[in-house]
């Protein structure tokens, strides 16, 4: 029972610092565009200038999330809600 709790702990202490890890690279790289990156009034050639940008243009992104919102004026709203790389 005892390795089991540790096991779990350790579980969550690793979750947290990739977590941690994560958030700092976005804070040193200040990068535009990042999971939970939200944009307002975008229309559909930034979509896809930020599709290219994000899976183009850095070469480890093999996958990327969005959440497009049509507001009552039909302007878009953007968020990136993941993007995936490999390692």
């Amino acid at each position: 029972m005892i390795s089991f709790r540790d096991e779990e702990n350790r579980k969550k202490r690793n979750s947290l610092t990739e977590n941690l890890q994560k958030l700092l690279d976005i804070i040193n790289e200040n990068p535009e565009y990042y999971p939970g990156s939200f944009h307002e009034d975008v229309d559909i050639s930034e979509i896809i200038q930020i599709i290219y940008d994000v899976l183009y243009n850095n070469k480890n992104n093999t996958s990327l999330h969005l959440i497009i919102d049509k507001n009552p004026n039909n302007s878009l709203d953007l968020t990136i809600d993941k993007i995936e790389s490999q390692l």
